[in-house]
C-alpha cells in the first residue's frame, strides 16, 4: 500500500546517502530540481525540491499537524541538522506516552538517540548510528525493543497516512485497481 506513497515521500524530503551516486539518482537530481526565484528583495534564489508530481515539502509543512510532519523529516529527510530540530519539536509526544519504559522515557540523551534512530527509514538506519544499550539483560532488552518499536511505528503509521490523505488530494500519488 505505501510503495507509491514511500517514493513520493523520498523524492519530497531527499534521497538516502547510498543512492547519490547512482548515475540514475543524477538524472532524477538534475530533473527534480528548480531554481526559482525568491522575494525580489532578498535577490537570491533557492533549490525548491520537487517531484515529478510538483509537490512540495512546503504543501506538507502547511497542511499537517506538526508533530507528525517532524515525524516525516526525521524518517524521511536526508539532513542530520533538520531532523534533529524535528527531533525536539516531538520530544514531548514520546515522553509522556507510558508504553516506552520508563528508563527509556526519563533518559532524554537515550530516548532521542534510541528512538530517533528507530523513526528512520530502514534505508537511512546505519549501523554506526545504531545505539546499543549495555548493562541489562538480552530479556529486558527485548522488551524494551519490541515496545519503542510499537509505538515508533504508530506514529510513522499516523504520519504517513496523514501525507498519503494530502498527497491523494494533491493528485501526487495514484493508486490503480
Amino acid at each position: 500500500m505505501y510503495f507509491g506513497l514511500e517514493s513520493a515521500l523520498m523524492r519530497i524530503f531527499g534521497t538516502p546517502e547510498l543512492l547519490v551516486k547512482t548515475a540514475s539518482w543524477q538524472r532524477e537530481i538534475n530533473a527534480g530540481y528548480r531554481k526559482t526565484a525568491v522575494a525580489s528583495e532578498y535577490r537570491s534564489t533557492r533549490d525548491e525540491r520537487l517531484g515529478d508530481d510538483g509537490i512540495r515539502k512546503g504543501d506538507l509543512r502547511e497542511r499537517m499537524q506538526p508533530e507528525l510532519f517532524a515525524i516525516l523529516t526525521i524518517r524521511y529527510d536526508d539532513n542530520q541538522a533538520n531532523r534533529s530540530s524535528a527531533w525536539l519539536r516531538v520530544t514531548h509526544l514520546f515522553r509522556v506516552d507510558e508504553r516506552i519504559p520508563k528508563a527509556i522515557r526519563k533518559n532524554p540523551v537515550m530516548l532521542a538517540l534510541y528512538l530517533m534512530w528507530l523513526l528512520q527509514h530502514p534505508d537511512m538506519q546505519q549501523k554506526r548510528g545504531k545505539v546499543e544499550i549495555t548493562g541489562k539483560s538480552r530479556k529486558t532488552l527485548y522488551r524494551w525493543r519490541v515496545a519503542c518499536e510499537a509505538v515508533c511505528n504508530e506514529w510513522i503509521r499516523l504520519a504517513e497516512d496523514q501525507a498519503e490523505e494530502l498527497l491523494e488530494e494533491a493528485g501526487a500519488i495514484k493508486y490503480e485497481n
